[in-house]
Protein backbone atom coordinates (compact mmCIF):
# COMPACT_ATOMS: atom_id res chain seq x y z
CA UNK A 1 0.00 0.00 0.00
CA UNK A 2 1.39 3.40 -0.94
CA UNK A 3 1.75 6.20 1.56
CA UNK A 4 1.68 9.97 0.97
CA UNK A 5 3.61 11.13 -2.08
CA UNK A 6 3.77 7.66 -3.60
CA UNK A 7 5.99 6.06 -0.95
CA UNK A 8 5.20 2.63 0.44
CA UNK A 9 3.79 2.19 3.92
CA UNK A 10 7.25 1.61 5.40
CA UNK A 11 8.55 4.85 3.87
CA UNK A 12 10.60 3.25 1.08
CA UNK A 13 10.14 4.07 -2.59
CA UNK A 14 7.99 1.50 -4.43
CA UNK A 15 9.47 -0.35 -7.35
CA UNK A 16 8.69 1.33 -10.65
CA UNK A 17 7.73 -0.37 -13.88
CA UNK A 18 11.18 0.55 -15.21
CA UNK A 19 12.81 -1.20 -12.22
CA UNK A 20 10.84 -4.38 -12.86
CA UNK A 21 11.96 -4.38 -16.50
CA UNK A 22 15.61 -3.52 -15.87
CA UNK A 23 16.45 -6.42 -13.56
CA UNK A 24 15.51 -9.24 -15.98
CA UNK A 25 17.15 -7.34 -18.84
CA UNK A 26 20.41 -7.15 -16.86
CA UNK A 27 20.21 -10.87 -16.15
CA UNK A 28 19.49 -11.58 -19.80
CA UNK A 29 22.51 -9.54 -20.92
CA UNK A 30 24.73 -11.25 -18.34
CA UNK A 31 23.52 -14.70 -19.44
CA UNK A 32 24.13 -13.80 -23.08
CA UNK A 33 27.70 -12.65 -22.36
CA UNK A 34 28.39 -15.87 -20.47
CA UNK A 35 26.90 -17.97 -23.27
CA UNK A 36 29.08 -16.22 -25.86
CA UNK A 37 32.20 -16.18 -23.66
CA UNK A 38 34.19 -18.68 -25.80
CA UNK A 39 33.94 -16.22 -28.69
CA UNK A 40 35.26 -13.30 -26.65
CA UNK A 41 38.81 -12.07 -26.15
CA UNK A 42 40.84 -11.35 -23.05
CA UNK A 43 42.57 -8.13 -22.00
CA UNK A 44 46.15 -7.45 -22.99
CA UNK A 45 46.36 -4.52 -20.55
CA UNK A 46 45.78 -4.49 -16.78
CA UNK A 47 45.57 -1.22 -14.84
CA UNK A 48 46.37 -2.50 -11.36
CA UNK A 49 45.90 0.60 -9.17
CA UNK A 50 46.65 2.20 -6.85
CA UNK A 51 43.16 2.98 -5.58
CA UNK A 52 42.45 6.74 -5.61
CA UNK A 53 45.47 7.23 -7.85
CA UNK A 54 43.71 8.24 -11.07
CA UNK A 55 42.86 4.79 -12.47
CA UNK A 56 39.33 5.83 -13.48
CA UNK A 57 40.63 8.85 -15.38
CA UNK A 58 43.32 6.83 -17.13
CA UNK A 59 40.85 4.10 -18.04
CA UNK A 60 38.49 6.63 -19.60
CA UNK A 61 41.27 8.44 -21.47
CA UNK A 62 42.45 5.14 -22.96
CA UNK A 63 38.91 4.02 -23.77
CA UNK A 64 38.62 7.01 -26.13
CA UNK A 65 41.46 5.67 -28.27
CA UNK A 66 40.12 4.30 -31.59
CA UNK A 67 42.05 1.04 -31.13
CA UNK A 68 40.85 0.38 -27.55
CA UNK A 69 37.60 -1.49 -26.99
CA UNK A 70 36.56 -1.16 -23.35
CA UNK A 71 35.07 -4.05 -21.37
CA UNK A 72 31.58 -4.16 -19.94
CA UNK A 73 32.31 -2.11 -16.83
CA UNK A 74 35.58 -0.62 -15.65
CA UNK A 75 36.28 -2.48 -12.41
CA UNK A 76 35.81 -6.16 -13.17
CA UNK A 77 37.73 -7.40 -10.09
CA UNK A 78 38.14 -10.94 -11.39
CA UNK A 79 41.59 -11.65 -9.98
CA UNK A 80 40.69 -10.38 -6.51
CA UNK A 81 36.96 -10.48 -5.71
CA UNK A 82 35.30 -12.66 -8.37
CA UNK A 83 37.87 -15.35 -9.15
CA UNK A 84 35.50 -18.12 -8.07
CA UNK A 85 33.14 -17.17 -10.91
CA UNK A 86 35.57 -18.69 -13.36
CA UNK A 87 37.12 -17.85 -16.70
CA UNK A 88 33.85 -18.05 -18.62
CA UNK A 89 32.40 -15.24 -16.50
CA UNK A 90 35.57 -13.18 -17.01
CA UNK A 91 35.64 -13.63 -20.77
CA UNK A 92 32.02 -12.57 -20.85
CA UNK A 93 33.06 -9.08 -19.78
CA UNK A 94 35.05 -8.37 -22.95
CA UNK A 95 34.47 -7.73 -26.68
CA UNK A 96 34.37 -10.48 -29.28
CA UNK A 97 37.74 -11.87 -30.29
CA UNK A 98 37.29 -10.96 -33.97
CA UNK A 99 37.12 -7.28 -32.99
CA UNK A 100 40.48 -7.50 -31.20
CA UNK A 101 42.58 -8.41 -34.22
CA UNK A 102 45.43 -6.24 -35.45
CA UNK A 103 46.12 -3.19 -33.29
CA UNK A 104 42.85 -3.35 -31.34
CA UNK A 105 42.95 -4.33 -27.69
CA UNK A 106 40.90 -4.30 -24.54
CA UNK A 107 41.77 -3.74 -20.88
CA UNK A 108 40.82 -4.42 -17.28
CA UNK A 109 41.21 -1.66 -14.67
CA UNK A 110 40.62 -2.93 -11.12
CA UNK A 111 42.56 -0.97 -8.47
CA UNK A 112 42.43 -3.67 -5.79
CA UNK A 113 44.64 -5.89 -8.00
CA UNK A 114 47.78 -4.08 -6.85
CA UNK A 115 47.12 -4.79 -3.17
CA UNK A 116 45.47 -8.22 -3.21
CA UNK A 117 48.09 -10.94 -2.48
CA UNK A 118 46.51 -13.53 -4.80
CA UNK A 119 46.01 -11.28 -7.84
CA UNK A 120 49.54 -11.42 -9.37
CA UNK A 121 49.79 -15.21 -9.60
CA UNK A 122 46.21 -15.54 -10.83
CA UNK A 123 46.72 -12.92 -13.53
CA UNK A 124 50.04 -14.38 -14.66
CA UNK A 125 48.57 -17.84 -15.16
CA UNK A 126 45.87 -16.51 -17.47
CA UNK A 127 47.50 -13.42 -19.02
CA UNK A 128 51.28 -13.94 -19.01
CA UNK A 129 51.83 -11.43 -21.84
CA UNK A 130 49.69 -8.64 -20.40
CA UNK A 131 51.08 -5.14 -20.06
CA UNK A 132 50.72 -3.79 -16.51
CA UNK A 133 50.15 -0.16 -15.57
CA UNK A 134 50.40 1.25 -12.04
CA UNK A 135 49.65 4.80 -10.91
CA UNK A 136 51.25 5.84 -7.63
CA UNK A 137 49.96 8.85 -5.70
CA UNK A 138 51.54 10.52 -2.68
CA UNK A 139 50.54 7.93 -0.05
CA UNK A 140 49.47 10.61 2.45
CA UNK A 141 46.99 12.15 -0.01
CA UNK A 142 45.94 8.72 -1.24
CA UNK A 143 45.15 7.58 2.31
CA UNK A 144 42.95 10.61 2.97
CA UNK A 145 41.11 10.25 -0.34
CA UNK A 146 40.60 6.54 0.34
CA UNK A 147 39.22 7.31 3.80
CA UNK A 148 36.82 9.92 2.42
CA UNK A 149 35.66 7.40 -0.19
CA UNK A 150 34.76 4.91 2.54
CA UNK A 151 33.01 7.58 4.62
CA UNK A 152 30.96 8.66 1.62
CA UNK A 153 30.00 5.03 1.00
CA UNK A 154 28.78 4.69 4.60
CA UNK A 155 31.43 2.06 5.42
CA UNK A 156 33.67 4.02 7.80
CA UNK A 157 32.37 5.15 11.22
CA UNK A 158 35.73 6.32 12.63
CA UNK A 159 37.57 9.60 12.28
CA UNK A 160 40.56 9.54 9.95
CA UNK A 161 43.08 9.73 12.80
CA UNK A 162 41.39 6.95 14.78
CA UNK A 163 41.10 4.81 11.63
CA UNK A 164 44.84 5.20 11.05
CA UNK A 165 45.57 4.32 14.69
CA UNK A 166 43.37 1.22 14.52
CA UNK A 167 44.46 0.02 11.08
CA UNK A 168 46.98 -2.54 12.30
CA UNK A 169 44.37 -4.07 14.61
CA UNK A 170 41.71 -4.09 11.89
CA UNK A 171 44.02 -5.79 9.38
CA UNK A 172 45.76 -8.22 11.74
CA UNK A 173 46.04 -11.64 10.09
CA UNK A 174 43.90 -10.69 7.09
CA UNK A 175 46.59 -10.87 4.40
CA UNK A 176 47.79 -14.21 5.75
CA UNK A 177 44.25 -15.56 5.59
CA UNK A 178 43.81 -14.26 2.03
CA UNK A 179 46.95 -16.16 1.05
CA UNK A 180 45.90 -19.34 2.81
CA UNK A 181 42.23 -19.38 1.80
CA UNK A 182 41.76 -18.59 -1.91
CA UNK A 183 38.00 -18.08 -1.55
CA UNK A 184 38.22 -15.79 1.47
CA UNK A 185 37.03 -12.17 1.27
CA UNK A 186 38.34 -9.65 3.80
CA UNK A 187 36.20 -6.54 4.13
CA UNK A 188 38.83 -4.89 6.34
CA UNK A 189 41.70 -5.61 3.92
CA UNK A 190 39.63 -4.31 1.01
CA UNK A 191 38.27 -1.19 2.72
CA UNK A 192 40.44 -0.10 5.65
CA UNK A 193 44.08 -0.38 4.49
CA UNK A 194 44.59 3.39 4.31
CA UNK A 195 48.28 3.25 5.18
CA UNK A 196 48.91 -0.31 4.02
CA UNK A 197 48.04 0.44 0.42
CA UNK A 198 50.72 3.13 0.46
CA UNK A 199 53.52 0.56 0.94
CA UNK A 200 53.97 0.57 -2.80
CA UNK A 201 57.30 -1.15 -3.31
CA UNK A 202 56.19 -4.37 -1.60
CA UNK A 203 53.18 -4.55 -3.91
CA UNK A 204 55.24 -3.88 -7.03
CA UNK A 205 57.79 -6.53 -6.07
CA UNK A 206 55.00 -9.04 -5.66
CA UNK A 207 53.87 -8.39 -9.23
CA UNK A 208 57.37 -8.63 -10.74
CA UNK A 209 57.76 -12.04 -9.11
CA UNK A 210 55.26 -13.17 -11.76
CA UNK A 211 55.87 -10.75 -14.65
CA UNK A 212 59.01 -9.38 -16.31
CA UNK A 213 59.64 -5.84 -15.18
CA UNK A 214 59.67 -4.82 -18.85
CA UNK A 215 55.90 -5.45 -18.92
CA UNK A 216 55.31 -2.99 -16.08
CA UNK A 217 54.86 0.77 -16.41
CA UNK A 218 54.80 2.82 -13.20
CA UNK A 219 53.60 6.42 -13.40
CA UNK A 220 53.34 9.10 -10.75
CA UNK A 221 49.67 9.99 -10.33
CA UNK A 222 50.44 13.66 -9.88
CA UNK A 223 52.01 13.66 -13.34
CA UNK A 224 48.70 12.42 -14.75
CA UNK A 225 46.83 15.09 -12.80
CA UNK A 226 49.15 17.91 -13.94
CA UNK A 227 49.59 16.96 -17.59
CA UNK A 228 47.19 14.19 -18.58
CA UNK A 229 47.94 14.46 -22.31
CA UNK A 230 51.66 13.81 -21.76
CA UNK A 231 51.01 10.96 -19.31
CA UNK A 232 48.51 9.32 -21.66
CA UNK A 233 51.04 9.65 -24.47
CA UNK A 234 53.57 7.73 -22.36
CA UNK A 235 51.01 5.00 -21.76
CA UNK A 236 50.11 4.81 -25.44
CA UNK A 237 53.76 4.34 -26.40
CA UNK A 238 54.20 1.65 -23.73
CA UNK A 239 51.19 -0.22 -25.10
CA UNK A 240 52.24 0.16 -28.73
CA UNK A 241 49.19 2.25 -29.57
CA UNK A 242 49.35 4.89 -32.26
CA UNK A 243 49.44 8.42 -30.93
CA UNK A 244 45.98 9.79 -30.28
CA UNK A 245 45.14 12.96 -28.40
CA UNK A 246 41.72 13.23 -26.83
CA UNK A 247 39.57 16.29 -27.23
CA UNK A 248 39.64 16.94 -23.49
CA UNK A 249 41.22 15.49 -20.37
CA UNK A 250 38.70 16.31 -17.70
CA UNK A 251 39.36 14.25 -14.52
CA UNK A 252 36.85 11.53 -13.78
CA UNK A 253 35.39 10.81 -10.34
CA UNK A 254 37.65 13.03 -8.27
CA UNK A 255 34.96 13.23 -5.62
CA UNK A 256 33.92 16.12 -3.41
CA UNK A 257 36.31 15.22 -0.62
CA UNK A 258 38.12 17.32 1.94
CA UNK A 259 41.71 17.71 0.76
CA UNK A 260 43.12 18.96 4.06
CA UNK A 261 44.02 17.26 7.31
CA UNK A 262 45.44 18.61 10.58
CA UNK A 263 49.09 19.66 9.99
CA UNK A 264 50.36 17.47 12.81
CA UNK A 265 48.66 14.39 11.38
CA UNK A 266 50.04 15.18 7.93
CA UNK A 267 53.57 15.47 9.38
CA UNK A 268 53.09 12.20 11.25
CA UNK A 269 51.97 10.35 8.12
CA UNK A 270 54.72 11.91 6.00
CA UNK A 271 57.30 10.69 8.51
CA UNK A 272 55.70 7.24 8.56
CA UNK A 273 55.80 6.88 4.78
CA UNK A 274 59.26 8.45 4.30
CA UNK A 275 61.28 5.19 4.58
CA UNK A 276 58.78 3.34 2.41
CA UNK A 277 59.03 6.08 -0.23
CA UNK A 278 62.83 6.02 -0.11
CA UNK A 279 62.78 2.28 -0.77
CA UNK A 280 60.32 2.79 -3.60
CA UNK A 281 62.46 5.48 -5.26
CA UNK A 282 65.54 3.24 -5.08
CA UNK A 283 63.58 0.42 -6.70
CA UNK A 284 62.22 2.70 -9.43
CA UNK A 285 65.48 4.53 -10.02
CA UNK A 286 63.71 7.90 -9.82
CA UNK A 287 62.18 10.19 -7.22
CA UNK A 288 58.73 11.71 -7.11
CA UNK A 289 57.97 15.20 -5.84
CA UNK A 290 55.93 14.06 -2.87
CA UNK A 291 56.18 16.88 -0.35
Amino acid sequence: MSGPGGTSADGSQPATLLDTVRAPLRRLRADYRTLTAPLRGLPSVLILGAQKGGTTSLFNYLARHPDVLPPFGKEIHYFDLHYARGIRWYRGRFPYQYRLGGAARTLDASPYYLFHPQAPSRAARLLPSARLIVLLRNPVDRALSHYQHEVRGGREPLSFEVAIDQEAERLAGEEERLRAEPGYYSFNHHRYAYAGRGHYVAQLRRWVEHYPRSQLLVLQSERLFRDPAAAVGTVQRFLGLRAHRGESYKPFLQGDYAREMPPELRRRLAAYFEPHNRELFRWLGEEYDWA
